[in-house]
């Protein structure tokens, strides 16, 4: 059923129209307007779907009226049927969207009918092509909204056309936020990019770009392609991030790969490498040989020159190193540069730094900075420059705790070492490290093997040396033949001898205490020219026998120093009797003290044999002699130095040698610290026994136990001449017969006896109650002088340890101490 609107004003006109159209449409509707307020109720319902109107109506025109029409209804259509409209109304009227212009008249009223059918003819015509092209453009785009890639078409001015639900989804934004924006607006971090820059060359060059590239603002990677159309571009986006991110993963796993392959490779070749130094490092024990082998192996595989710096006798020397070169010229330059410009032992790089420090250092690069800042003078960079190093390396030589020297590794080259030859180098400086350590170990232990024999035969030597003369003076005298004054010259020499063996079997003890740390001091506080004074005065008449002229300057503002008396004499008769021994007749020996800050110094200087360089690093060691061969001028053991600085390192002081070399002199320098008052003083032991004046020994009654008779003789001859009542016995078992007969009131017992030693005997006695002499006070008098043996007899039950021989006052001494003791004397 066809609604149609008739505008008219004219009665006759509008039934002849209704009944032509009635005629063509029998199911028409028409609604009638003939003014001004049915018009504007008509239009405002809105109840049709064709429009026709006359031009002029008493209350407008059709122009007005079509354009009120269309205003509302762009779609419906009008047809403008009227006798008073002209050209120019009709072409006005067509502007306006008018559908037809029929001129009213007789014959045309027939026409009517066919104009209205024409229209609605092509309405559904239109209509149905809509509806087709509506299809066809739903089935484009659920093609488009199908499609795995994203797709966005851009206008002339980059502006959004079309974006399905892909795109929507990389963009991360909706169409409707999209459609019409300019895509460098709303995405203004792509300005500039590669995406920016494809766009536009596929808007210039009118011609297809594909590409991939990663979009950092939508972290993905897409893969683009780009197709120029009339009105703009057509885009076409794939996410292959998952695909990067595969190629990625098999380029690192080949990546991975290969550097496996390749650090396998490495490590046969540095399994081969380390194999072979080891070999060469086991197969001597001269460690300088074996290090140039090693360092042979070592140029070109791991460096162009290689060069080795040992610390020997204690010092590091960095002119002398092991050098090995690819290239003969290059080792000279090396030999040159080392020993006219060794590094400073504080240089903050290369040997110097990695011995101070125990790490090793690498530098990939060497910068032209670096060579200036370490050339000494032009000659010294002339000679960098020649080297032309590029890379190095050093690494430490440790064993334990042992730094023992540097490796040092150099290119020239292209080549830059990495961390991979920094592990080589510095396995191969731990397994050299081995090696050397204990190819000094071996060599110490030769030289320690070879001092000892020495040793051995100057003990023989000096101990039967005078063993000669006492033995023979001895026969002579008994035989009485001797006048009076030759008899006193034989007991002088017999004393003197012994006095000489007892010093050498003291300073045998005394080394054997200091290995094991059992030397003990008895420290009180001391002024230094009363120790020096004492020993002078027992040294001065030897050297005045060999006119030898000495000097003392002491200094008596000197503070007190603390210290043990009779340890400090034995350093300062050991310094000036060696200062005796070798300094020729008319030369002089000068003893000085004086305060250094803190310290008080003693100096020994004389004008004597000297020091040689070689021998000056050694002078304090055990056994050790400048001369140790039968022809030596001198005797001795070689003993006296080192008990001289161990002592004085007892004391907190040091000890040093400086000598010009052999026949010009040495001075021995001791520094004591001044004794403040917060230094605590050890009393006195109750063996530390040393006093000339006793009261009288009369009525003490003093068992003697020994199975040496001589030995018992000269004992109780020397504490009978105190007055004392002496029984002597050659057993335990007689001491402890004797011990209830006799009752004495001290206990002097030997240690070594056959069947029963001493040890034994003590421990009887001590078992024993008080009335039968368990408490009596005892001393043990014996030749095991060591301080194993005397804690020993200590511990066993004896106050008091004296060592064989022994002084006449010393042995009385300790018996008036037991008797005090006691409360007897």
């Amino acid at each position: 059923m066809l609604r149609l609107l008739l505008i008219d004003d004219n009665e006759h006109d509008r039934a002849l129209i209704v009944y032509k159209l009635k005629s063509e449409f029998p199911d028409v509707e028409v609604e009638q307007v003939t003014k001004a307020e049915d018009f504007h109720q008509a239009l405002e319902a809105g109840n049709f779907e064709f429009v026709i109107t006359d031009y002029r109506v008493r209350w407008s025109d059709g122009v007005a009226l079509l354009q009120d029409i269309k205003s509302r209804y762009p779609k419906c259509p009008v047809i403008m049927f009227t006798d008073s409209g002209t050209q120019e109304i009709a072409v006005e009227a067509m502007k306006a969207g008018l559908d037809d212009y029929i001129i009213k008249s007789a014959k045309h009223y027939v026409r009517l009918p066919v104009a209205v059918r024409s229209i609605l003819q092509r309405l559904e015509q239109q209509e149905r092509a809509e509806r087709a092209l509506q299809e066809a453009n739903q089935r484009c785009a659920d093609i488009l909204e199908s499609v795995t890639d994203a797709f966005c078409a851009l206008d002339q001015q980059f502006r959004f056309t079309y974006v399905n639900r892909k795109s929507e989804q990389i963009l991360l934004k909706t169409q409707a936020e999209l459609l019409g924006k300019n895509i460098w607006e709303e995405y203004p971090q792509a300005v500039g990019s590669v995406f920016y820059q494809k766009y536009y060359e596929a808007a210039t060059t009118k011609l297809p770009v594909q590409f991939e590239a990663f979009c950092p603002h939508l972290n993905m990677w897409l893969e683009v392609r780009v197709y120029p159309r009339e009105d703009g571009l057509t885009i076409y986006s794939h996410d292959i991030s998952d695909r990067k991110r595969l190629e990625s993963e098999r380029e690192q796993f080949l990546a991975r790969e290969q550097a496996a392959r390749a650090e396998a490779e490495a490590q046969e070749r540095r399994s081969t490498f380390l194999g072979e130094a080891s070999r060469l490092l086991a197969s001597s024990l001269d460690y300088r040989t074996t290090l140039a082998s090693v360092a042979s192996i070592a140029v070109p595989t791991l460096a162009d020159w290689c060069f080795v710096d040992i610390i020997e006798k204690n010092l590091t020397v960095f002119n002398d190193p092991i050098i090995v070169a690819s290239d003969p010229e290059k080792e000279a330059l090396i030999r040159e540069l080392r020993q006219r410009y060794p590094p400073p032992v504080d240089a903050d790089f290369g040997a110097p730094k990695v011995l101070r420090t125990g790490q090793p250092e690498m530098a990939t690069e060497i910068p032209d900075s670096l060579v200036l800042s370490i050339a000494q003078d032009a000659r010294h960079l002339s000679l960098m420059r020649q080297l032309n190093a590029q890379s190095y390396m050093v690494v430490p030589l440790i064993a334990g705790k042992r730094k023992l020297g540097t490796i040092a590794f150099v290119l020239a080259s292209e080549r830059r070492y990495q961390k991979a030859d920094l592990a080589m180098a510095t396995e191969l400086a731990q397994r050299a490290a081995i090696a050397i350590d204990n190819a000094m170990l071996y060599r110490e232990a030769w030289e320690a093997n070879r001092i000892k024999d020495e040793f051995l035969a100057i003990v023989s030597h000096e101990l039967r040396t005078p063993l000669n003369s006492m033995l023979g003076w001895a026969k002579l005298l008994r035989q009485g033949k001797l006048n009076q004054a030759t008899a006193a010259k034989a007991l002088e020499t017999i004393e003197r001898n012994a006095e000489l063996q007892k010093k050498l079997i003291e300073d045998i003890l005394d080394v054997s205490r200091i290995v094991q740390g059992k030397i003990r001091l008895n420290l009180r506080p001391l002024h230094l020219i009363r120790v020096i004074d004492a020993v002078s005065e027992s040294i001065r008449p030897i050297a005045q026998a060999k006119a030898i002229q000495f000097q003392s300057l002491l200094d008596p503002n000197v503070a007190q120093v603390t210290g043990d008396a009779d340890r400090l004499q034995q350093v300062l008769w050991n310094l000036l009797s060696n200062a005796v021994k070798f300094t020729p007749s008319g030369g002089c020996i000068e003893i000085r003290l004086e305060q250094v800050n803190s310290m008080a110094q003693i100096t020994v200087s004389d004008t004597g044999a000297g020091i040689s360089a070689d021998f000056l690093p050694y002078v304090f060691e055990r056994f050790r002699q400048a001369d140790g061969t039968s022809t030596r001028a001198n005797g001795g053991l070689g003993l006296g130095l080192a008990i001289v600085r161990h002592l004085v390192e007892m004391h907190n002081g040091t000890v040093y040698a400086t000598s010009d070399g052999e026949g010009l002199g040495a001075t021995f320098t001791v520094q004591l610290p001044i004794r403040t008052e917060e230094q605590i003083v050890q009393p006195t032991n109750l063996d530390s026994v040393a006093s000339s004046e006793f009261p009288s020994l009369n009525g003490l009654r003093i068992l003697l136990v020994d199975d040496n008779t001589d030995t018992l003789g000269l004992i109780s001859f020397i504490l009978e001449q105190y007055q004392a009542q002496v029984t002597t016995v050659t057993s335990a078992s007689e001491a402890l017969a004797a011990l209830s007969q006799f009752k004495p009131n001290v206990l002097i017992s030997d240690i070594g006896m056959p069947g029963e030693d001493g040890y034994s005997l003590i421990q009887k006695i001590r078992s024993l109650p008080a009335k039968l002499g368990g408490y009596i006070p005892a001393a043990a008098l014996t030749a095991f002088a060591g301080e194993a043996e005397r804690n020993r007899a200590l511990t066993a039950g004896f106050q008091i340890h004296i060592s064989k021989p022994v002084e006449p006052a010393e042995l009385v001494a300790a018996v008036v101490k037991l008797a005090e003791a006691n409360g007897q004397v």
